[in-house]
């Protein structure tokens, strides 16, 4: 068998890029920069020259925190042309800027938490009455939301007009535990609805109790995570600073599709009870879209 004189062996390959022998090992189990050839008889890895630009290519997007999923998909946008590289590495960027923003955004209210300050906040009180709906729950992380949210709420809503009942208002949901990056909740995804229905599966059908909740509208980078843990610290911040009591799991209502084209509006909602009221609840810090 003849080979290419130019080919490089792993090492030589792993100093020509500044990679780690290691990373060269994680890159080729994920495809994602296998060697051009392997050595059927010792095992050695050998890399062609042509890949040491990729393998600069994917140092440089890794030195930024970029995850490898990304990586992916730029190095293989690059594999057919430039523009649809650049237009995946852009994307990336806006992404990571507005992460950034939700950061500082979170951040900034974790400063206000702890001089106690006192903001001017948007939140004001509400009362739901008890009504019916269909729920289903969910495990999720953060990253997933978006599209666990869409596809459960169109779900409920093939339930809901297969049973012939009428939809009843925006669809929300009810963090029973904190969905971040340590946590995947769960969390309970709701449609109101005009009737009970015997939904079966894993749907459920019930009458949700209503009473007085604290209510703060976002739209924007204020909906993004972890941004949007500021919103749900405030509307906590409103309702303690005013004598009451948070009264079980905050809900967020979405006015839009977390996939809309003019972005998310939500309404961050917390029950909450007059000091002396019989109803009790755990507080339950949450994260958001």
């Amino acid at each position: 068998m003849t080979h290419d004189q130019d080919d490089m062996t792993a090492g030589r390959f792993a100093a020509a890029t500044l990679l780690t022998p290691k990373a060269l090992r994680v890159y080729a189990e994920r495809g994602l920069l296998r060697p051009s050839r392997v050595d059927v008889e010792n095992g050695y890895r050998y890399y062609s020259p042509s890949q040491v630009a990729t393998g600069w290519l994917i140092g440089l997007l890794r030195s930024a925190d970029l995850s490898l999923d990304d990586v992916e998909a730029i190095v293989a946008a690059a594999s057919v042309d430039e523009q649809g590289a650049i237009d995946a590495l852009d994307a990336v960027i806006e992404a990571s800027n507005r992460r950034n923003d939700a950061c500082r955004a979170v951040l900034a209210r974790a400063r206000l938490h702890l001089r106690k300050e006192a903001t001017v906040t948007t939140v004001h009180a509400g009362f739901e009455t008890d009504r019916p709906v269909l729920s289903v729950m969910r495990r999720v992380a953060p990253h997933e939301l978006d599209h666990v949210i869409c596809d459960a709420v169109s779900a409920l809503r093939g339930v809901a007009a297969e049973a012939g009942v009428a939809e009843a208002g925006d669809p929300f949901g009810i963090f029973h535990a904190p969905v971040t990056d340590d946590s995947d909740g769960p969390l309970e995804i709701v449609l109101p609805v005009e009737g009970l229905i015997d939904a079966g599966a894993d749907v459920r059908s019930y009458r949700l109790s209503g009473g007085a909740v604290a209510l703060r509208s976002a739209e924007g980078t204020e909906t993004d995570f972890p941004a949007v843990l500021a919103l749900y610290d405030e509307v906590h911040s409103w309702i303690t600073d005013a004598g009451r009591t948070p009264v079980g799991p905050p809900r967020e209502i979405w006015h839009t599709s977390p996939k809309a084209d003019g972005g998310l509006r939500l309404t961050v909602a917390w029950p909450f009870a007059e000091r002396g009221d019989a109803r009790t609840g755990e507080t339950v810090r949450t994260a958001g879209v």
